[in-house]
């Protein structure tokens, strides 16, 4: 199951976070999802010393920041790649 932080699902209706982007992301969760594959996709995991272990998703100028939470995918950052890095350290 993939879960958004509540700000990203308010950024998308605001219209901060395109929705084109936003579906394209998701669709990219749903098969990383069924596939159990995450090399299929521009993901790299993020370096630093964190409590869990933090991947991010390229799609064109915007980023998103997430990690497996038992099985689940918690998506909690998605903003364009100069704000990002920003919000969720």
């Amino acid at each position: 199951m993939v879960e958004y932080v509540p700000e990203i699902l308010k950024g998308v209706r605001k219209g901060k976070i395109p929705e084109k982007i936003f579906l394209q992301i998701h669709n990219s969760f749903l098969a990383i999802e069924k596939v159990g594959d995450i090399s299929i996709f521009d993901i790299k995991q993020v370096k630093g010393d964190y409590k869990n272990v933090y991947y991010r998703m390229r799609k064109g100028q915007y980023r998103a920041i997430f990690f497996f939470d038992k099985g689940n995918i918690r998506v909690i950052a998605l903003d364009h790649r100069s704000e990002v890095y920003k919000k969720w350290q």
